[in-house]
């Protein structure tokens, strides 16, 4: 029987290396296991630049699905235009024993307009492939080939490609003619497996078994620590144009001379048009303001990523006409109008994203790869320049929002490139003022007047509500007060004050069992309208540093009346909290026999803090909602 079992045991191992064990799920290590939702078993890029007019590109990337959360890395997609043409695509699905199950070839694949219905916009295209998984995990394996005279970017080398994704191998090569040349800056590459193989005419590097970094609250950028190979060619064309690297200041100038000199022009009618906007203004920022509010009536935004719809906008007097665009085209197109009033401006890169703030390496010129939006700056002699976020028709003139906040940026001026830096919203800009009177009542439900004024980044989260539907406004207090059961909201008001960047809500409300009853005391909480419900995570071995974004100040005050013939028997003492992370004080006042006032002032400073402070903070977090959820004692007079 033994000698039986060991025959079946070997044949269905040997069936399992008959497949494919290159792919099978099965044999992956721990290490490559741990904390993954999906796994790269190969990333594999060559870059071909036989001259500055030819780049070939050959990508195969093999990725193994843990379960659904790793779905979003299978990555089946690839960008193209009528400059660059695409080959050899496919993909292959494998089951968990490497068994291939579904084969895919290019014409499986959906070909569509990166932006659809555009017509300026049509050659910007995209291939791409969705797969439904009938059983995890899985591997798919996903290839193709692109060729372009087009060669003024490289692709970046990322071998560790986000949170709780390992990867098993990742290979980056880059062959290049003499004629070519190329740069390169290794970014955190310390006490990871890579290794670099280059030599003259060749960038070459491997990593290996490159284990998944969790996501643990308040973690940092990926890319702020994880390794980052960055490469330029030092002579390319792009569009016809050739160009050099050089430093940020001869990119900035030849991207100047051959990408936007000459998209300025507007026709005679539309200069006079903007003249007569601002007639009898002198002061620039008053000029920039009326035309800044002409774009935002008479344009509309589509989104289109620089590098997908191409870097160069389409031409002032194209927009003008059309009246819609992408971040470039409207920036450009308010930048021509600026122009044609004398006020000066100039067209700058970002990269945009609302969770970190990303900047633009100031030692490491490159013409693709370090932005992805632009935005307008408006210098102004001896005052903070302004910056403008021309895509949008609501923003209030001046104001970025944590969009492009706070990070490095490439401003483009006659004279070349400069790095200058976006404003920051630090918490003394970041702001929350709440002002209520609070009525309990002998049932226990509490009627409330509310009026909430938000600056700063929190303004930027907020305003939109004015343009809800009710019943999307109604929602949104519900879920932002989800620990008042039984709400009911009988009005709301809302106020955008453009010109100082406020934005007030006014709701009054009534919920019933706001209270809780011990025979015939009651209880409440007094922070009724901004109360800390989330204690951070506990971590035995914190992995990582912890980065607070944006830091704010919330001041609340709020009169409390109490209910007829009861009297307060037990108000919470005051509480005065301060650490490195911030500061967090309560004081309720007796003003009457029956009213009382609560006053609460939290502030949290932004920044990154060491590993070792993590519990520190929790502490202070779990403190802050130990006090906000303090109830006061009510007794029957």
């Amino acid at each position: 029987m033994r000698l039986y079992i060991f025959l079946f045991l070997s044949l269905c191992l040997s069936g399992l290396r008959a497949q494919n064990k290159e792919y099978s799920a099965l044999f992956l290590n721990d290490t490559l296991l741990s904390n993954a939702n999906a796994v790269i078993r190969l990333d594999a890029t060559t870059i071909e630049i036989a001259s500055p007019k030819s780049l070939k590109q050959t990508h195969k990337r093999v990725v193994t699905i843990l379960n659904k959360k790793g779905n979003s890395h299978s990555d089946l997609h690839v960008y193209y235009d009528d400059k660059i043409n695409v080959k050899n695509l496919g993909a292959l699905v494998y089951d968990k024993f490497g068994k291939e199950i579904k084969k895919f070839k290019s014409a499986d694949f959906k070909d569509m307009a990166a932006v659809s219905s555009f017509s300026i916009y049509e050659d910007s295209r995209i291939k791409f492939l969705n797969y439904v998984p009938i059983d995890y995990p899985y591997t798919i394996e996903f290839y193709y080939e692109t060729t372009t005279f087009n060669t003024a970017w490289i692709p970046f080398w990322r071998p560790l490609q986000g949170y709780n994704v390992s990867t098993e191998k990742s290979t980056f090569d880059v062959v290049f003619d003499s004629s070519v040349g190329v740069g390169k800056k290794e970014n955190n590459f310390s006490g990871y497996n890579l290794k670099d193989y280059s030599k003259e005419g060749l960038v070459s590097y491997v990593a290996e078994n490159l284990a998944a970094v969790e996501l643990e609250e308040l973690s940092p950028d990926f890319r702020s620590f994880s390794p980052l190979l960055m490469v330029t060619p030092l002579n390319f064309q792009y569009e016809g144009y050739s160009g050099q690297a050089g430093d940020w200041v001869v990119m900035g100038k030849w991207m100047y001379d051959n990408l936007l000199s000459g998209r300025t022009n507007l026709s005679e009618e539309t200069e006079q048009l903007a003249k007569d906007l601002v007639l009898g203004l002198d002061d620039p920022i008053e000029k920039a303001r009326k035309i800044y509010k002409y774009v935002q009536d008479n344009t509309r935004y589509i989104s289109v990523q620089v590098g997908i719809g191409g870097i160069q906008p389409i031409s002032a007097s194209e927009v003008d006409k059309i009246k819609y665009g992408d971040c470039k085209g409207l920036t450009n197109y308010t930048k021509a109008l600026l122009q044609a009033v004398g006020v000066d401006s100039y067209y700058t890169e970002v990269y945009a994203t609302s969770s970190r703030q990303i900047g633009v390496d100031e030692n490491f010129p490159s013409l693709l790869g370090q932005a992805n939006h632009v935005i307008l700056n408006i210098p102004i002699e001896n005052k903070e320049s302004v910056w403008l976020e021309c895509t949008s028709q609501t923003m209030p003139f001046g104001f970025l929002g944590d969009f492009t906040d706070n990070r490095n940026v490439l401003a483009i001026t006659p004279e070349g490139g400069k790095i200058i830096s976006t404003p920051k919203y630090g918490p003394s800009e970041n702001t929350q003022v709440t002002d209520a009177e609070l009525q309990i009542l002998e049932d226990g439900s509490v009627e409330a007047s509310v009026t909430i004024v938000s600056k700063g980044i929190p303004y930027g989260n907020k305003y939109h509500l004015e343009r809800e539907e009710s019943r999307e406004q109604d929602k949104y207090f519900k879920n932002h007060w989800n620990y008042i059961g039984n709400m009911s909201i009988d009005e709301m008001k809302f106020f955008n004050d453009k010109e100082n960047v406020a934005f007030t809500q006014e709701v009054s409300f009534k919920a019933i069992d706001f209270c809780s009853f011990t025979g015939e005391r009651i209880l409440f909480t007094p922070n009724v309208l901004n109360r800390n419900t989330n204690t951070p995570n506990r971590y035995r071995n914190r992995k990582l540093p912890l980065q607070i974004e944006r830091g704010f100040i919330d001041k609340d005050e709020y009169e409390i009346n109490l209910p007829k013939g009861y009297t307060a028997e037990f108000i919470p003492e005051n509480v005065s909290l301060e650490n490195i992370f911030g500061n967090y004080t309560v004081a309720i006042e007796k003003i009457t026999d029956t009213k009382l006032r609560y006053v609460r002032k939290f502030e949290i400073s932004g920044g990154f803090y060491p590993k070792e402070q993590y519990e520190n903070y929790r502490d202070f977090i779990k403190e802050v909602s130990k006090n906000d959820n303090a109830k006061i004692v009510l007794t029957k007079q």
